[in-house]
């Protein structure tokens, strides 16, 4: 269609683009022009928009909006800058086109036709009649490839962070040993904080690495608000801001909020609400050393301790922390090689049924003792496991030895009781976790209901379609699915009924504080009645006194864990405890 017949769309709605000498000019012009009508939707384009864009007039107008051809990403997080532009254009019949208010062209990056990217520089002013009322809007737009501004990029690679705009690591260590050398001459202190977003695996399971780059993009604008005078923020690494803060040697509570507010604020991502944690580490000279290194060193220290405590809090620099840091490093190295040095074993403790004093199930315990750090609690090395993306190993090594453990029981007695794994969310993440736990069926020749997959209150607000997916199948199987520690954190039977699960465990919290007219014998009962309604079985965990056993039994509560039965015991120790079954 010629571009005089596809303009013609335009006579109803802009008469003034009849005027054949403006839109002479308009097609001379060295620059793209675009006019559109209030929805975004082109009315008109040059040769030089077609040329630079890849598209056709006919292509283009009453087709496509003006929003369409922006790099998606970069659109979705700067929605309203666009729709809110600097200039407005009034449209009458006496002066066509009359500027109200100043403009200026934003960078932005525009996807051609055959699908690469282009660098342009856009300025576009809404078009409005003496009412306010929108009648469209024109754009101009520059190919930014070739300007000065490309020139720089060097300097912008190497002293920018390419997502955020904000000064990257090199720029803000420079900025810090200035400010350093500043404060030994001055005796002004100085402040290194850290922010770190963290817990992003479930945001990368719903969008992938968009959603993730949406989440540092927006942390990033709310962090700048957050800066006052004397405050510098930048970014260290891809989740990792950094703000130098001149004249202060702590944050007061009120600056520490906003910057985990500001941090971990919800996005919108599509039809997602995305939830991230923000952890905030600081450390202060000369407290806290005399150089850049020691400085970034204790705040990472800090950052880290913070991390630790379950996020979303922020910590200052402690020595005793150094310690930590030591023993943490000591931990990292020994980890990798447990596995294979057989430093690694289960113990089991029994779940006794309160009405038959049989022994139905077993949780299997991780522990690792080393020849030099003696034992190391499983709280302290499976969040590193996790965070070091170890998990899986280990997981899989726990696995199989329930399994042989299992198999060599049913064996020798005729039955066993099932065997209860504590599985972390990171691994019900992997798509290839079904399989495992199906081959290391088979590899011990296992019945599945001789195993049950025990996972925590957290996973019922982390339910992607994949976690769903590899419960149902494993239940399918015969596996049981145990809730471990219910009724302290999210709990909630309305996310029961959609999990397949059968089997609750009431955390020790609850069972502990049982003894005459407490107030947490009530919300046992409640949970043992409802469990059974949704056809549940109810292990009550904790159990030290004949008090809560009996009190228990009373509730109809069907088994019981605790000291009052046994400890955790060897795999020797658990199968010596066991009667014939059959």
């Amino acid at each position: 269609m010629p571009i005089d017949e596809a303009n013609s769309r335009a006579d109803q709605t802009v008469s003034w683009l009849d005027d054949a000498a403006w839109r002479l000019a308009a097609q001379a012009a060295p620059c793209g022009l675009f006019v559109c009508n209030p929805d975004g939707i082109f009315i008109f384009v040059n040769a030089v928009f077609e040329q630079l864009t890849g598209y056709s007039a006919d292509q283009l107008i009453g087709e496509l909006s003006f929003e369409s051809l922006h790099e998606p990403q970069a659109l979705m997080s700067r929605r309203l800058e666009i729709r809110r532009p600097a200039m407005t254009t009034q449209v009458d019949s006496a002066h066509p086109l009359t500027p109200v208010g100043p403009a200026s062209g934003t960078d932005w990056t525009y996807l051609k036709s055959d699908g690469s990217h282009v660098p342009v520089k856009l300025t576009l002013n809404r078009l409005v009649d003496e009412k306010d009322n929108t009648r469209g809007y024109v754009g101009a737009v520059f190919d930014n490839a070739g300007s000065a501004h490309e020139h720089a990029r060097p300097w912008q690679l190497f002293y920018r962070d390419t997502l955020t705009g904000l000064p990257g690591r090199a720029w803000m260590e420079e900025r810090l040993e200035l400010a350093i050398e500043r404060a030994k001459a001055s005796g002004e202190p100085v402040l290194l904080v850290l922010i770190e977003l963290h817990d992003l695996r479930h945001v990368r399971d719903i969008g992938g690495e968009a959603a993730v780059r949406l989440v540092v993009e927006q942390a990033a604008r709310y962090l700048r608000n957050c800066c006052t005078k004397g405050q510098t923020l930048g970014m260290l690494q891809d989740t990792r801001f950094a703000m130098v803060c001149t004249g202060q040697t702590h944050l007061d509570a009120e600056t520490q909020a906003a910057l985990l507010a500001a941090a971990s604020r919800a996005v919108q991502y599509e039809t997602n609400i995305l939830h991230v944690k923000a952890s905030v580490g600081a450390s202060a000279f000369p407290a806290a050393g005399s150089d850049v290194p020691a400085l970034l060193q204790r705040a990472v220290m800090a950052l880290n301790a913070a991390r630790q405590s379950g996020g979303n809090i922020a910590r200052h620099f402690e020595f005793d922390m150094q310690m930590q840091s030591s023993r943490r490093r000591l931990l990292e190295t020994y980890l990798g090689t447990a596995i294979d040095a057989s430093q690694l074993t289960l113990v089991y403790q029994p779940q006794v049924n309160l009405q038959s004093g049989h022994i139905d199930f077993a949780e299997a315990l991780l522990r690792w003792q080393h020849p030099v750090l003696g034992a190391v609690s499983p709280a302290e090395f499976i969040p590193l496991a996790e965070e070091l993306g170890q998990i899986d190993a280990l997981g899989a090594w726990v696995l199989d030895e329930a399994c042989k453990q299992a198999a060599r029981i049913a064996t020798k007695f005729g039955k066993s009781p099932r065997i209860g794994i504590n599985v972390s969310p990171l691994q019900l993440r992997n798509s290839e976790f079904f399989q495992m736990v199906e081959s290391a069926l088979k590899l011990r020749n296992l019945p599945p209901a001789y195993l049950e997959v025990e996972i925590t209150e957290g996973v019922l607000l982390d339910d992607t379609e994949l976690m769903l997916d590899t419960l149902k199948r494993l239940k399918a199987l015969g596996v049981g699915i145990a809730i471990d520690d219910f009724g302290t954190g999210y709990s909630s039977f309305s996310y029961l009924t959609r999990l397949p699960v059968n089997h609750l465990k009431i955390d020790r919290s609850l069972v502990c504080a049982m003894e005459p007219g407490s107030d947490s014998e009530p919300v046992v009962s409640a949970i043992v009645a409802m469990a059974h309604a949704l056809s549940m079985n109810v292990t009550a965990e904790g159990v030290e006194t004949k008090y809560q056993a009996d009190r228990l039994r009373e509730l109809g509560c069907d088994n019981a864990q605790g000291y009052w039965f046994s400890r955790p015991l060897s795999a020797a120790a658990f199968e010596n405890i066991l009667t014939p079954l059959g």
